[in-house]
């Protein structure tokens, strides 16, 4: 009878081990999909982010007899234009100090600050700063910049967390999900080419009615006329459009 009922308490205390270890092994699979929510879309995965960026130039100094060349105006005009449409912040001149290159900026400073000013940035909004330079190294430039807003992921393109190859993920092998990587580089290209990045935080405002248009369609459906243009091609018949006439 002992032996029996050991047997039975061996199989019970088995049976429970199995079922425990089975339930810890379940449980972390389960973590895995229900604790951490997989993003199923690539928005998500792949969110586009506003940051503030830098936008610059460097120019030699000394450079031309009124101490630009017409490539450094044409460059200067440029990036006067960049900052008319982006800029954020005054433009900052840092001009070499000390050394030959400190002497040839001082002569160039004024140069860049009238060619600013005639692309259209205004006086107030140049800032003027020096820096310690090292002709050792070769003649320091002056260096231009404004902050301005760009757009980007947070994270580089070309994760790949698990292996495509083993079709054993819960994921990838049963639910048919996107792979991790899918979509960065959409995402990645979309923030770089987007001309305003605050386009991506929130829509524009509507533009103003063509109120003339308005006025003409108003007309003509208080007449009964047709609303839509009308496109007529003089000589034509249905048979002759889009091939060769006879």
């Amino acid at each position: 009878m002992n032996g029996t009922l050991s047997l039975a308490v061996r199989g019970r205390l088995g049976a429970a081990l199995i079922a425990a270890t089975a339930l810890t092994l379940g449980g972390c699979h389960a973590d895995r999909i229900v604790g951490e929510p997989y993003p199923t879309s690539y928005e998500q995965r792949h969110p586009i982010a506003l940051s503030e960026g830098a936008a610059r130039l460097d120019l030699p100094v000394g450079a031309g007899r009124d101490g630009l060349t017409p490539r450094q105006k044409e460059d200067l005009r440029a990036f006067a234009a960049e900052w008319r449409r982006d800029g954020r912040s005054p433009i900052a001149i840092m001009t070499p100090q000390g050394g030959p290159s400190g002497a040839a900026a001082s002569y160039s400073m004024a140069a860049v600050r009238s060619t600013l000013v005639g692309a259209g940035v205004p006086a107030t909004a140049i800032r003027a700063q020096r820096y310690a330079a090292d002709d050792r190294e070769g003649p320091a430039p002056m260096r231009l910049g404004f902050v301005k807003l760009k757009a980007g992921l947070t994270h580089q393109c070309g994760l790949w967390p698990e292996d495509l190859g083993y079709g054993a993920d819960f994921r990838g092998g049963a639910a048919n999900e996107d792979y991790w990587n899918f979509g960065c580089a959409a995402q990645q290209n979309l923030a770089a080419q987007v001309a305003d990045p605050e386009d991506l935080a929130r829509p524009r405002a509507e533009t103003g009615i063509y109120a003339a248009r308005r006025q003409t369609v108003m007309e003509k459906h208080r007449i009964s006329e047709i609303t839509s243009a009308r496109y007529k091609i003089e000589g034509a018949s249905v048979s002759a459009v889009g091939g060769k006439s006879q």
